[in-house]
Protein backbone atom coordinates (compact mmCIF):
# COMPACT_ATOMS: atom_id res chain seq x y z
CA UNK A 1 0.00 0.00 0.00
CA UNK A 2 1.14 3.48 -0.55
CA UNK A 3 0.22 7.08 1.22
CA UNK A 4 1.01 10.60 0.78
CA UNK A 5 3.87 12.15 2.62
CA UNK A 6 2.67 14.95 4.85
CA UNK A 7 4.47 17.52 6.96
CA UNK A 8 5.47 17.34 10.36
CA UNK A 9 4.82 19.88 13.33
CA UNK A 10 8.73 20.16 13.40
CA UNK A 11 9.10 21.33 9.85
CA UNK A 12 5.91 24.21 10.65
CA UNK A 13 7.82 25.36 13.58
CA UNK A 14 10.74 25.93 12.31
CA UNK A 15 9.11 27.74 9.15
CA UNK A 16 7.46 30.23 11.63
CA UNK A 17 9.93 31.01 13.88
CA UNK A 18 12.62 31.25 11.00
CA UNK A 19 9.65 33.68 9.59
CA UNK A 20 9.25 35.65 12.67
CA UNK A 21 13.06 35.68 14.06
CA UNK A 22 13.57 37.04 10.00
CA UNK A 23 11.19 40.04 10.74
CA UNK A 24 12.23 41.44 13.83
CA UNK A 25 15.92 41.16 12.56
CA UNK A 26 14.91 43.51 9.44
CA UNK A 27 12.35 45.47 11.57
CA UNK A 28 15.11 46.44 14.35
CA UNK A 29 18.27 45.82 12.48
CA UNK A 30 19.60 43.11 14.23
CA UNK A 31 21.95 41.33 12.42
CA UNK A 32 22.18 38.46 15.58
CA UNK A 33 18.94 37.63 14.78
CA UNK A 34 19.22 37.22 11.37
CA UNK A 35 22.06 34.55 11.79
CA UNK A 36 19.64 32.45 13.57
CA UNK A 37 16.90 33.01 11.47
CA UNK A 38 18.57 31.90 8.09
CA UNK A 39 19.36 28.72 8.86
CA UNK A 40 16.04 27.69 10.05
CA UNK A 41 14.52 29.13 6.73
CA UNK A 42 16.95 27.15 5.06
CA UNK A 43 16.40 24.20 6.19
CA UNK A 44 12.58 24.77 5.51
CA UNK A 45 13.15 25.39 1.87
CA UNK A 46 16.08 22.77 1.41
CA UNK A 47 13.56 20.43 2.86
CA UNK A 48 10.58 21.55 0.43
CA UNK A 49 13.41 20.98 -2.56
CA UNK A 50 14.30 17.39 -1.37
CA UNK A 51 10.57 16.41 -0.52
CA UNK A 52 9.43 12.64 -1.42
CA UNK A 53 6.59 12.13 -3.62
CA UNK A 54 6.61 8.62 -3.93
CA UNK A 55 5.42 6.56 -1.38
CA UNK A 56 7.41 3.67 0.04
CA UNK A 57 6.41 0.02 0.20
CA UNK A 58 6.18 -1.55 3.11
CA UNK A 59 6.35 -5.90 3.83
CA UNK A 60 6.70 -7.41 6.42
CA UNK A 61 6.70 -11.21 7.66
CA UNK A 62 7.40 -13.25 11.09
CA UNK A 63 9.82 -15.66 10.34
CA UNK A 64 7.83 -18.99 12.09
CA UNK A 65 4.00 -18.91 12.13
CA UNK A 66 4.85 -22.09 13.79
CA UNK A 67 6.97 -22.29 17.03
CA UNK A 68 7.42 -24.24 20.39
CA UNK A 69 7.11 -22.39 23.97
CA UNK A 70 9.77 -20.48 25.07
CA UNK A 71 11.70 -20.23 21.57
CA UNK A 72 12.27 -16.56 19.63
CA UNK A 73 10.52 -15.20 16.77
CA UNK A 74 11.75 -12.27 14.37
CA UNK A 75 8.90 -9.84 12.95
CA UNK A 76 10.70 -8.34 9.83
CA UNK A 77 10.26 -4.97 7.74
CA UNK A 78 11.38 -4.07 4.79
CA UNK A 79 10.75 -0.25 3.05
CA UNK A 80 11.55 0.27 -0.01
CA UNK A 81 13.83 2.99 -0.50
CA UNK A 82 12.19 6.42 -2.67
CA UNK A 83 14.17 9.67 -3.23
CA UNK A 84 13.96 11.69 -0.25
CA UNK A 85 13.80 9.09 2.19
CA UNK A 86 16.10 9.22 5.37
CA UNK A 87 14.62 7.30 8.18
CA UNK A 88 12.40 3.89 8.53
CA UNK A 89 10.43 3.09 12.22
CA UNK A 90 8.88 0.63 13.35
CA UNK A 91 6.63 -0.66 16.21
CA UNK A 92 5.50 -4.75 17.13
CA UNK A 93 3.51 -4.51 20.54
CA UNK A 94 3.19 -8.73 22.40
CA UNK A 95 0.78 -9.72 24.09
CA UNK A 96 0.68 -10.70 27.70
CA UNK A 97 3.20 -13.97 27.13
CA UNK A 98 5.08 -12.62 24.60
CA UNK A 99 8.66 -10.98 25.24
CA UNK A 100 9.76 -8.89 22.51
CA UNK A 101 13.62 -7.57 22.07
CA UNK A 102 14.25 -3.88 22.53
CA UNK A 103 11.22 -4.36 25.02
CA UNK A 104 8.98 -1.08 24.40
CA UNK A 105 8.94 -3.09 20.36
CA UNK A 106 10.55 0.25 18.68
CA UNK A 107 12.80 -0.02 16.32
CA UNK A 108 14.83 2.57 13.84
CA UNK A 109 16.91 2.53 10.26
CA UNK A 110 18.80 4.92 8.47
CA UNK A 111 19.18 4.34 4.30
CA UNK A 112 21.71 2.84 3.59
CA UNK A 113 23.24 0.68 0.50
CA UNK A 114 20.50 -1.42 -1.18
CA UNK A 115 16.52 -0.94 -2.20
CA UNK A 116 15.12 -1.03 1.19
CA UNK A 117 15.72 -0.14 4.52
CA UNK A 118 15.63 -3.77 6.63
CA UNK A 119 13.89 -3.58 10.17
CA UNK A 120 13.27 -6.02 13.15
CA UNK A 121 11.83 -6.92 16.27
CA UNK A 122 12.59 -10.25 18.29
CA UNK A 123 9.47 -11.75 20.35
CA UNK A 124 9.78 -14.60 22.08
CA UNK A 125 6.64 -16.45 23.06
CA UNK A 126 6.53 -17.35 27.12
CA UNK A 127 2.86 -19.65 26.80
CA UNK A 128 1.97 -22.45 23.90
CA UNK A 129 -1.35 -20.84 22.27
CA UNK A 130 -2.09 -18.60 19.93
CA UNK A 131 -0.08 -15.37 20.34
CA UNK A 132 -1.27 -12.38 18.57
CA UNK A 133 1.52 -9.46 17.61
CA UNK A 134 0.45 -6.19 16.54
CA UNK A 135 -1.55 -3.97 15.62
CA UNK A 136 1.92 -3.44 13.51
CA UNK A 137 3.00 0.11 12.71
CA UNK A 138 5.90 1.13 10.12
CA UNK A 139 6.55 5.22 9.68
CA UNK A 140 9.37 6.96 7.47
CA UNK A 141 10.62 10.46 7.45
CA UNK A 142 12.62 12.61 5.15
CA UNK A 143 15.60 14.90 5.88
CA UNK A 144 15.22 16.50 8.96
CA UNK A 145 11.86 14.48 10.28
CA UNK A 146 9.93 17.60 8.10
CA UNK A 147 7.88 14.78 5.99
CA UNK A 148 6.38 11.46 7.58
CA UNK A 149 4.93 8.68 5.54
CA UNK A 150 2.97 6.37 7.94
CA UNK A 151 1.88 2.49 6.82
CA UNK A 152 -2.18 2.91 6.28
CA UNK A 153 -2.25 -1.16 6.86
CA UNK A 154 -1.71 -2.05 10.58
CA UNK A 155 -0.96 -6.04 10.33
CA UNK A 156 -1.69 -8.37 13.41
CA UNK A 157 0.67 -10.73 13.42
CA UNK A 158 -0.43 -14.98 14.40
CA UNK A 159 2.01 -17.01 16.02
CA UNK A 160 0.71 -20.57 16.56
CA UNK A 161 2.95 -21.70 19.68
CA UNK A 162 2.95 -25.46 20.39
CA UNK A 163 3.62 -26.71 24.50
CA UNK A 164 6.04 -28.59 25.43
CA UNK A 165 5.32 -31.56 26.49
CA UNK A 166 5.75 -32.31 29.97
CA UNK A 167 7.54 -35.96 31.56
CA UNK A 168 5.36 -39.45 31.58
CA UNK A 169 6.15 -43.05 31.03
CA UNK A 170 4.63 -46.22 32.34
CA UNK A 171 5.51 -49.65 32.77
CA UNK A 172 1.94 -51.38 32.77
CA UNK A 173 0.24 -52.22 29.78
CA UNK A 174 -2.74 -50.79 28.34
CA UNK A 175 -6.22 -52.80 28.81
CA UNK A 176 -7.60 -53.38 25.54
CA UNK A 177 -5.02 -54.15 22.24
CA UNK A 178 -7.13 -54.91 19.32
CA UNK A 179 -4.63 -53.30 16.50
CA UNK A 180 -2.19 -55.61 14.73
CA UNK A 181 1.24 -53.97 15.98
CA UNK A 182 2.63 -52.66 19.01
CA UNK A 183 4.60 -53.73 22.41
CA UNK A 184 1.19 -54.39 24.31
CA UNK A 185 0.70 -58.15 25.31
CA UNK A 186 -2.38 -59.64 23.44
CA UNK A 187 -4.97 -61.91 24.39
CA UNK A 188 -4.15 -63.79 21.28
CA UNK A 189 -1.75 -66.14 20.01
CA UNK A 190 0.48 -64.06 17.60
CA UNK A 191 3.47 -62.94 16.29
CA UNK A 192 5.18 -61.86 19.46
CA UNK A 193 7.94 -62.17 22.05
CA UNK A 194 5.75 -63.23 25.20
CA UNK A 195 5.75 -67.05 25.88
CA UNK A 196 1.92 -68.47 25.48
CA UNK A 197 1.80 -72.33 24.71
CA UNK A 198 3.84 -75.53 23.65
CA UNK A 199 1.42 -77.37 21.49
CA UNK A 200 2.93 -80.56 18.85
CA UNK A 201 4.16 -79.23 15.39
CA UNK A 202 1.78 -78.45 12.59
CA UNK A 203 2.02 -78.10 8.95
CA UNK A 204 3.58 -74.89 8.18
CA UNK A 205 4.88 -74.18 11.53
CA UNK A 206 8.27 -72.03 11.55
CA UNK A 207 11.30 -74.63 12.23
CA UNK A 208 12.78 -71.63 14.33
CA UNK A 209 9.84 -72.33 16.87
CA UNK A 210 10.41 -75.72 17.54
CA UNK A 211 11.09 -76.57 21.46
CA UNK A 212 13.83 -79.06 21.48
CA UNK A 213 13.65 -80.28 24.65
CA UNK A 214 10.15 -80.87 25.05
CA UNK A 215 10.05 -82.85 21.38
CA UNK A 216 13.75 -85.12 22.77
CA UNK A 217 11.29 -85.84 25.53
CA UNK A 218 8.04 -86.95 23.95
CA UNK A 219 9.54 -88.08 20.53
CA UNK A 220 7.14 -86.17 18.60
CA UNK A 221 8.12 -82.15 17.31
CA UNK A 222 6.66 -79.58 19.54
CA UNK A 223 6.90 -75.76 18.69
CA UNK A 224 6.34 -72.63 20.95
CA UNK A 225 3.65 -70.18 20.39
CA UNK A 226 3.16 -67.09 22.09
CA UNK A 227 1.14 -63.58 22.54
CA UNK A 228 0.54 -61.81 19.72
CA UNK A 229 2.08 -57.82 20.57
CA UNK A 230 -1.18 -55.50 19.76
CA UNK A 231 -1.34 -51.74 19.84
CA UNK A 232 -4.19 -49.97 21.27
CA UNK A 233 -6.04 -46.78 20.48
CA UNK A 234 -5.36 -43.31 23.14
CA UNK A 235 -8.07 -40.75 23.49
CA UNK A 236 -6.72 -38.20 25.48
CA UNK A 237 -9.44 -35.69 26.18
CA UNK A 238 -8.81 -32.30 27.79
CA UNK A 239 -11.45 -30.55 29.61
CA UNK A 240 -10.77 -26.69 28.85
CA UNK A 241 -13.96 -25.21 29.43
CA UNK A 242 -12.69 -23.84 32.90
CA UNK A 243 -9.08 -22.68 33.38
CA UNK A 244 -8.36 -22.07 37.26
CA UNK A 245 -5.25 -20.48 39.06
CA UNK A 246 -2.50 -18.12 37.17
CA UNK A 247 0.13 -18.83 35.19
CA UNK A 248 3.54 -17.66 37.00
CA UNK A 249 6.79 -19.42 35.63
CA UNK A 250 8.80 -17.03 38.32
CA UNK A 251 7.49 -19.01 41.41
CA UNK A 252 6.61 -22.21 39.26
CA UNK A 253 2.65 -21.64 39.50
CA UNK A 254 0.60 -23.19 36.70
CA UNK A 255 -3.02 -22.96 35.93
CA UNK A 256 -5.38 -25.97 35.36
CA UNK A 257 -5.44 -25.95 32.11
CA UNK A 258 -1.25 -25.54 31.87
CA UNK A 259 -1.10 -28.78 33.89
CA UNK A 260 -3.63 -30.23 31.45
CA UNK A 261 -1.83 -29.31 28.30
CA UNK A 262 1.25 -30.46 29.39
CA UNK A 263 0.20 -33.98 30.77
CA UNK A 264 -1.78 -34.71 27.63
CA UNK A 265 1.49 -33.99 25.58
CA UNK A 266 3.42 -36.17 27.96
CA UNK A 267 1.11 -38.98 27.72
CA UNK A 268 0.48 -38.49 23.67
CA UNK A 269 4.28 -38.66 23.16
CA UNK A 270 5.02 -42.02 25.53
CA UNK A 271 1.84 -44.03 23.44
CA UNK A 272 2.92 -42.98 20.76
CA UNK A 273 6.68 -43.84 21.03
CA UNK A 274 5.01 -46.95 22.01
CA UNK A 275 3.20 -47.93 18.58
CA UNK A 276 -0.26 -46.97 19.49
CA UNK A 277 -2.76 -44.99 17.67
CA UNK A 278 -3.75 -41.53 19.99
CA UNK A 279 -5.78 -39.36 19.04
CA UNK A 280 -7.27 -35.53 20.84
CA UNK A 281 -10.18 -33.69 21.58
CA UNK A 282 -10.23 -30.63 23.50
CA UNK A 283 -13.53 -29.66 24.93
CA UNK A 284 -14.65 -26.21 25.17
CA UNK A 285 -13.04 -23.09 23.63
CA UNK A 286 -13.76 -21.20 20.58
CA UNK A 287 -12.23 -23.25 18.31
CA UNK A 288 -12.95 -27.23 17.55
CA UNK A 289 -10.40 -29.17 18.25
CA UNK A 290 -10.48 -33.12 17.05
CA UNK A 291 -7.54 -34.93 16.07
CA UNK A 292 -8.10 -38.15 14.89
CA UNK A 293 -6.68 -41.44 16.17
CA UNK A 294 -3.27 -42.34 14.41
CA UNK A 295 0.16 -43.41 14.94
CA UNK A 296 3.82 -42.42 13.50
CA UNK A 297 6.19 -39.90 14.37
CA UNK A 298 4.16 -36.88 12.72
CA UNK A 299 0.97 -37.30 14.51
CA UNK A 300 2.61 -36.06 17.83
CA UNK A 301 3.15 -32.93 16.06
CA UNK A 302 -0.36 -32.96 15.32
CA UNK A 303 -1.51 -33.38 18.99
CA UNK A 304 0.38 -30.85 20.16
CA UNK A 305 -0.64 -28.47 17.60
CA UNK A 306 -3.87 -29.48 18.51
CA UNK A 307 -3.29 -28.36 22.22
CA UNK A 308 -1.74 -25.15 21.10
CA UNK A 309 -5.37 -24.41 20.16
CA UNK A 310 -6.80 -24.78 23.76
CA UNK A 311 -8.74 -21.63 25.40
CA UNK A 312 -10.99 -21.39 27.86
CA UNK A 313 -14.82 -21.30 27.03
CA UNK A 314 -16.72 -17.94 27.21
CA UNK A 315 -19.90 -19.46 27.23
CA UNK A 316 -21.46 -18.63 24.13
CA UNK A 317 -23.98 -20.37 22.72
CA UNK A 318 -22.07 -22.02 19.52
CA UNK A 319 -19.34 -23.07 21.99
CA UNK A 320 -22.14 -24.63 24.25
CA UNK A 321 -23.86 -26.70 20.37
CA UNK A 322 -19.60 -27.19 19.44
CA UNK A 323 -19.14 -29.11 23.15
CA UNK A 324 -22.49 -31.27 22.87
CA UNK A 325 -21.41 -32.18 19.31
CA UNK A 326 -17.96 -33.14 20.54
CA UNK A 327 -19.55 -34.84 23.27
CA UNK A 328 -21.58 -36.95 21.20
CA UNK A 329 -18.99 -38.41 19.20
CA UNK A 330 -18.21 -41.63 18.62
CA UNK A 331 -15.56 -43.18 20.56
CA UNK A 332 -14.14 -46.91 18.96
CA UNK A 333 -14.79 -49.93 20.68
CA UNK A 334 -11.38 -51.20 23.10
CA UNK A 335 -10.02 -47.31 23.22
CA UNK A 336 -8.12 -46.46 26.19
CA UNK A 337 -10.05 -42.78 27.08
CA UNK A 338 -8.11 -40.28 29.09
CA UNK A 339 -10.03 -37.80 30.38
CA UNK A 340 -7.36 -34.58 31.86
CA UNK A 341 -10.07 -31.91 33.90
CA UNK A 342 -9.67 -29.85 36.58
CA UNK A 343 -12.96 -31.61 38.15
CA UNK A 344 -15.46 -28.15 37.74
CA UNK A 345 -17.36 -28.90 35.04
CA UNK A 346 -20.44 -31.00 34.50
CA UNK A 347 -20.15 -32.03 31.37
CA UNK A 348 -17.24 -33.80 30.64
CA UNK A 349 -17.56 -35.94 33.90
CA UNK A 350 -20.99 -37.35 32.95
CA UNK A 351 -19.16 -37.95 29.66
CA UNK A 352 -16.72 -40.09 31.26
CA UNK A 353 -19.12 -42.05 32.93
CA UNK A 354 -21.24 -42.68 30.10
CA UNK A 355 -18.05 -43.84 28.17
CA UNK A 356 -17.25 -46.30 31.21
CA UNK A 357 -20.45 -47.65 31.56
CA UNK A 358 -20.70 -48.96 27.78
CA UNK A 359 -17.68 -50.94 28.73
CA UNK A 360 -14.32 -48.20 27.53
CA UNK A 361 -11.51 -48.27 30.13
CA UNK A 362 -11.62 -44.54 31.29
CA UNK A 363 -9.73 -42.55 33.71
CA UNK A 364 -9.95 -39.15 35.01
CA UNK A 365 -7.13 -37.06 35.71
CA UNK A 366 -7.17 -34.34 38.36
CA UNK A 367 -5.36 -31.29 37.10
CA UNK A 368 -5.91 -28.19 39.75
CA UNK A 369 -3.25 -26.83 40.77
CA UNK A 370 -1.74 -28.13 44.07
CA UNK A 371 -2.22 -24.98 45.99
CA UNK A 372 -5.72 -25.09 44.71
CA UNK A 373 -6.60 -28.24 45.65
CA UNK A 374 -6.82 -27.13 49.29
CA UNK A 375 -8.78 -25.08 52.07
CA UNK A 376 -5.70 -23.37 52.96
CA UNK A 377 -5.31 -21.57 49.48
CA UNK A 378 -3.53 -17.87 49.72
CA UNK A 379 -5.74 -15.39 49.69
CA UNK A 380 -5.48 -13.70 46.13
CA UNK A 381 -5.20 -17.21 44.21
CA UNK A 382 -8.31 -17.89 46.07
CA UNK A 383 -10.22 -14.23 45.13
CA UNK A 384 -8.67 -14.55 41.20
CA UNK A 385 -10.44 -18.29 40.96
CA UNK A 386 -13.74 -17.37 42.67
CA UNK A 387 -13.57 -13.50 41.03
CA UNK A 388 -14.99 -12.41 44.45
CA UNK A 389 -13.19 -9.31 45.87
CA UNK A 390 -14.24 -10.09 49.74
CA UNK A 391 -11.68 -12.47 51.29
CA UNK A 392 -14.40 -14.23 53.33
CA UNK A 393 -16.78 -14.94 50.68
CA UNK A 394 -14.35 -15.94 48.54
CA UNK A 395 -12.89 -18.55 50.53
CA UNK A 396 -16.74 -19.77 51.54
CA UNK A 397 -17.72 -19.96 47.65
CA UNK A 398 -14.38 -21.69 47.02
CA UNK A 399 -14.62 -24.28 50.06
CA UNK A 400 -18.47 -24.92 48.54
CA UNK A 401 -16.73 -25.93 45.13
CA UNK A 402 -14.53 -28.18 46.54
CA UNK A 403 -17.00 -30.08 48.60
CA UNK A 404 -18.43 -30.14 44.84
CA UNK A 405 -15.40 -31.39 43.34
CA UNK A 406 -15.23 -34.39 45.80
CA UNK A 407 -18.45 -35.14 45.50
CA UNK A 408 -18.17 -35.82 41.78
CA UNK A 409 -14.92 -37.45 42.21
CA UNK A 410 -16.84 -40.08 44.37
CA UNK A 411 -19.82 -40.55 41.42
CA UNK A 412 -16.94 -41.26 39.00
CA UNK A 413 -15.38 -43.77 41.09
CA UNK A 414 -18.45 -45.22 42.46
CA UNK A 415 -18.98 -45.65 38.53
CA UNK A 416 -15.90 -47.45 37.94
CA UNK A 417 -14.10 -44.18 36.63
CA UNK A 418 -11.16 -43.67 38.48
CA UNK A 419 -10.15 -40.34 39.25
CA UNK A 420 -6.64 -39.69 39.98
CA UNK A 421 -4.11 -36.62 40.99
CA UNK A 422 -1.57 -35.97 37.89
CA UNK A 423 2.32 -36.53 39.23
CA UNK A 424 4.48 -37.42 36.02
CA UNK A 425 5.98 -40.99 35.61
CA UNK A 426 3.72 -43.21 36.72
CA UNK A 427 0.46 -41.36 37.42
CA UNK A 428 -1.59 -44.29 35.25
CA UNK A 429 0.48 -47.36 36.38
CA UNK A 430 -1.79 -48.51 39.22
CA UNK A 431 -5.04 -48.04 37.25
CA UNK A 432 -3.89 -49.54 34.03
CA UNK A 433 -2.90 -52.75 36.05
CA UNK A 434 -6.26 -53.11 37.74
CA UNK A 435 -7.83 -52.47 34.55
CA UNK A 436 -6.15 -55.06 32.42
CA UNK A 437 -6.69 -57.39 35.61
CA UNK A 438 -10.73 -56.55 35.24
CA UNK A 439 -10.37 -56.81 31.20
CA UNK A 440 -9.74 -60.93 31.37
CA UNK A 441 -13.05 -61.12 33.22
CA UNK A 442 -16.54 -61.33 32.03
CA UNK A 443 -18.22 -58.37 32.70
CA UNK A 444 -21.63 -56.94 31.83
CA UNK A 445 -22.21 -53.63 29.77
CA UNK A 446 -25.04 -51.26 28.96
CA UNK A 447 -26.23 -51.46 25.09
Amino acid sequence: MRSAWRPTRALGRAAAIGLVVLVVAAVGGRGDLAVVGAPLVALVVWSLVTRPTAGPVATSAVTDALTHEGDTVTWRVDVTVVPGLRDAVAHLPGDRWTTTTPAHGHVAGSVARGATVPLGVLARTDRWGVRRLGPAQVGAFGDFASFAWTWPEQRLEAVATVPTPGTFTSRAGLPHPVGLVGQHRGARAGGGTELFDVRPFRTGDRLRRIHWPVSLRTGALHVTTTYADQDAEVRVVVDAIRDLGERDPAHGRRSSLDVAVEAAGAVAAHYLGTGDRVGLSVLGGGGLVEVPAVGGRHQLARVLLGLGRAEPSSGTVGEERALRAQLARRIPPGAFVVLLSALVSAEPLAHAVRLGRSGHEVVVVDTLPPELSSVDAGDEAVCAVTGVDDVRVARLVWRLRLLDREREARRCAAAGVPVIPWRGPGSLDTVLRQSTRRSRRPRVVAR
